[in-house]
């Protein structure tokens, strides 16, 4: 379930015909700039996990898994993923604050887990309809992003190690 380097450049570059579409590409690209960060932990970024140049976070899943020995993900941010903090960051950015209007400190875990859902959903909708008319068919979705970062990264000599790490 990963894109090749052309599809990538077709959808990095082909122009969105909604605003919807356009947010759509944007955050999955997020994701795929991010090491192929998940939704639920793009929505859960705070401005204290932005350090200088690089997002230093712990994904979600592993926190709800193991609590023992946990390893902070470092993402380095690309000119791309600077834009989106540009672009869709809240104010004020306060440590605390979450980086994306996507959930709220009001939420219940509940309402949170309903609003992940939705949002990576509007991704997916969007996503795809802007991928469609692109002329790439596949079923695409954000965890297309994840296996497209890792898959790149292999194809451009990483190793596996690295991109172990990397997710």
């Amino acid at each position: 379930k990963a894109l090749s380097k052309e599809q990538l450049k077709t959808l990095f570059e082909c122009p969105a015909s909604t605003f919807e579409q356009e947010k759509a590409r944007d955050f999955w690209f997020f994701s795929f700039a991010c090491n192929g960060m998940n939704i639920k932990d793009i929505a859960l970024l705070r401005w204290e996990n932005l350090q200088g140049d690089k997002i230093i976070f712990y994904r979600s899943k592993t926190l709800n898994t193991s609590r023992k020995n946990l390893k902070p993900v470092t993402v380095y941010l690309t000119d791309f993923s600077k834009m989106v903090l540009e672009k869709y960051g809240t104010n004020p950015r306060s440590p605390k604050n979450y980086i994306f209007n996507i959930i709220s400190n009001e939420m219940s875990k509940e309402q949170q887990h309903i609003t992940f859902k939705n949002f990576t959903r509007f991704i997916n909708q969007n996503f795809k309809k802007l991928a469609n008319n692109a002329g790439v068919n596949e079923n695409i979705s954000t965890y297309w992003a994840r296996h497209s970062f890792a898959t790149s990264a292999i194809r451009n000599g990483a190793s596996m190690e690295f991109v172990s790490e990397a997710l």
